[in-house]
């Protein structure tokens, strides 16, 4: 009898143990809300250089860089100052110099 009772306590605190772990969707939603605010707190701030890489094609890169003009709610006015090599157009407007793009803050990471 105290053998059924000690399997069954040990079924019970192992079910007690594995409810408490987190389930991987669980640890991807942290991780991306950690990666957000990390991000929101090093941009989201008017003067701060910003850079976004873009794709061109299936394999090159390119990157466009401008400055943060104003911050509203989840959202950073971001000035361009370098087009980068390639033409690009992004929520329908053209990326030269002088447009303004409303982003979220983890579109775009700080230049160095």
């Amino acid at each position: 009898m105290t053998r059924l009772a000690t399997v069954c306590m040990a079924l019970t605190l192992s079910a007690f143990a594995q409810a408490g772990e987190p389930r991987a969707n669980d640890e991807k939603d942290l991780a991306y809300t950690l990666y957000a605010s990390a991000m929101r707190a090093a941009v989201a701030h008017r003067g701060v250089t910003v850079c976004r890489q873009l794709l061109v094609g299936i394999a090159e890169r390119d990157w466009i860089r401008g400055e943060v003009i104003d911050v509203q709610g989840e959202a950073i006015a971001v000035r361009i100052e370098d087009s980068g090599r390639f033409p690009h157009i992004l929520k329908g407007i053209p990326i030269v110099p002088g447009a303004v793009l409303w982003n979220a803050p983890t579109a775009w990471t700080p230049c160095v």
